[in-house]
């Protein structure tokens, strides 16, 4: 079955749609069981609160597909460590094409007005958008594997539990394969 972008497309400030690297892994692992991401801090700074992440896509003889890298910071992000780790996988994920057009990380936006630093806030979507989305998402509450519909509390477990959203019947094939 092909990735379904749409099944996982977010709302962000200005109203962008973004794929989180959530989402880009779980199609990367679709598309590509046999590569690997690596990564490793290139700058690690506790007292100042700075860290630099870098991070690796190879195939399976090794050759490296893509590299990028993240720095965040503690005044921005509390988890400043995790965060930049994350952002390094996922802008090195769209690089490899796994959500490109959906990642704003990508974007030059306007550094001056902040737009570029808003793509890992998302927001509510309010007035008339937030009818429509709320609707949309309800559309989008299905099994990954079955399109079986599922209720929100059961997605958000499985989404948690195994990286994607599973019926209970799924989740239990899935649990047994492990």
């Amino acid at each position: 079955m092909a990735f379904n972008v749409n099944r996982y497309l977010i709302r962000v400030r200005g109203g962008q749609q973004y794929l989180p690297v959530s989402a880009r892994l779980i199609w990367f692992r679709e598309e590509r069981p046999d590569w690997s991401i690596e990564t490793h801090p290139l700058h690690l700074d506790f007292v100042e609160g700075v860290a630099v992440f870098q991070a690796t896509v190879k195939d399976t003889t090794g050759r490296v597909i893509a590299s990028a890298t993240k720095m965040e910071t503690r005044s921005d992000f509390a988890d400043f460590v995790e965060k930049a780790e994350t952002g390094a996988i996922g802008r090195v994920l769209a690089m490899c094409g796994f959500g490109t057009q959906f990642a704003l990380e990508l974007s030059e936006g306007d550094v001056v007005s902040g737009e570029a630093a808003l793509a890992d806030s998302p927001l509510p979507i309010r007035g008339e958008e937030d009818a429509a989305h709320e609707a949309a998402v309800q559309v989008e509450l299905v099994c990954a594997e079955c399109g079986r519909p599922l209720r929100k509390p059961q997605y958000d477990l499985s989404v948690r539990k195994y990286g994607r959203p599973l019926c209970p019947d799924c989740q239990r094939r899935v649990a047994q394969v492990r």
